[in-house]
């Protein structure tokens, strides 16, 4: 059987495979030692390689990136983003708004590169992101980031319950206190 990339696999695979990130640095380390084996200058190309950056709207003012599932918001879906933004007291201007599309093309260094304070995700997005998942609607802190993964935002609009518990966590990770 042909080795398979990760992205071949996606293709195929209908459920999302996570790796530890101790089984990451094991499976780069065996790629890289295939490759030297193979064609050392194909190796090198493939490392050095210019790292694709993240594209998205907005200023990022606040540090705060958000991604959502898709290639793009509908009008209806967005509009509900921006309510959800404006209770928070966060507009375009202090985002950096993200697709999983555009996602999906970068690495988690170019994301890094960015310096985010904040990542909050709505819906699923293949991308090695996904590893930071502990638990949906549970903001949790990793290198000095705070992660909040959610359902697609379809879903949350649709659903009081989901509503309700993102604006459980959206209050903690804004620190927004009861009035």
């Amino acid at each position: 059987m042909e080795n398979l990339s990760i992205h071949d696999l996606g293709l195929i695979l209908d459920n999302e495979i996570y790796l530890l990130p101790e089984e990451t640095e094991l499976l780069l380390a065996k790629r890289q030692n295939v490759l030297l084996e193979e064609n050392p200058i194909a190796q090198q190309e493939e490392f050095e390689e210019e790292a694709v950056a993240l594209e998205y709207e907005g200023g990022f003012e606040k540090g705060i990136l958000v991604i959502y599932e898709g290639k793009s918001l509908e009008s209806n879906l967005s509009d509900y983003l921006f309510k959800i933004l404006g209770a928070v007291s966060c507009s375009l201007k202090d985002i950096a708004l993200a697709s999983s599309e555009n996602t999906e093309k970068t690495s988690m260094a170019s994301i890094s590169a960015l310096n985010p304070n904040r990542i909050i995700v709505f819906g699923k997005v293949r991308h090695e992101i996904m590893m930071s998942v502990k638990k949906t609607y549970e903001v949790h802190q990793e290198d000095e980031i705070e992660y909040l993964f959610a359902d697609d935002l379809k879903q949350i609009s649709e659903s009081l319950d989901l509503r309700k518990a993102l604006w459980k966590e959206l209050q903690v990770l804004f620190n927004i206190t009861k009035k």
